[in-house]
């Protein structure tokens, strides 16, 4: 186990099962936004982040996240938040076993969300079975916490949901996730996409106490 991670696992330890911290989850396979998505989380809270504490992105067809990252946000309508980013677990350049189980550590029940990324305009055949095969993957059912995002919403061309009718397989994956989707304008500094999102959560109101319509993202700190 490289010192690094052995180092995150230490300081994880005590941190992991905080009833009072709550886990975003980004799933998904490479090249579909992941790492750019919880960017957008991020930067909605503080849109003066330095690079550092943003999750390393940049457009490439080759896994850049190779292991769980993890970034922390500190009294988010009265509840901490845990956005982890994670590699693509489908991927033949990624057999990496801990990083799954390091994964699973964060979808505790009652305790987290996972985003399923998908990049509108990019979403082929192949990717039809990803919600079955993640959940193989990880060893249990995500389905009844993800909520579908779509990236790069600001290329889409005509009306979201027509987009999605008019792919079987697409609109399978959201079905069997309850029919929970959102889209994301990746070049968009527009805090509301975010919380919008937030809104989507199941039972939301439950674990964000302190959710209002007025109050902004930007009242919480990002660690």
């Amino acid at each position: 186990m490289s010192s690094k991670l052995a180092k995150y696992q230490q300081y994880e330890s005590n941190n992991l099962r905080s009833e009072d911290t709550f886990n975003i989850v980004l799933l998904g396979v490479t090249g579909t936004g992941k790492s750019a998505s919880g960017n957008t989380i991020l930067t909605a809270m503080d849109p003066h982040l330095e690079p550092k504490q943003l999750f390393a992105s940049r457009p490439s067809s080759t896994p850049v996240t190779t292991e769980c990252q993890v970034k922390m946000m500190d009294n988010l309508f009265g509840r901490n938040v845990r956005v982890v980013d994670t590699p693509d677990f489908l991927s033949d350049e990624i057999n990496d076993q801990e990083q799954v189980e390091e994964c699973k550590k964060f979808c505790q029940p009652g305790h987290y969300v996972v985003l399923l990324v998908i990049q509108m305009g990019r979403f082929t055949e192949g990717e039809e079975g990803v919600l079955e095969r993640l959940e193989m993957k990880l060893g249990c059912r995500i389905r009844k916490n993800t909520i579908v995002l779509l990236t790069h919403g600001e290329k889409a061309k005509g009306n979201v949901q027509s987009f999605i009718d008019e792919r079987s397989h697409l609109r399978y994956i959201i079905g069997k996730c309850g029919n929970r989707r959102h889209v994301f304008k990746n070049n968009c500094k527009d805090p509301k996409q975010v919380k919008k999102l937030f809104k989507k959560i199941p039972d939301y109101e439950t674990i964000f106490p302190d959710f209002t319509e007025k109050q902004s993202l930007i009242d919480c700190r990002v660690g």
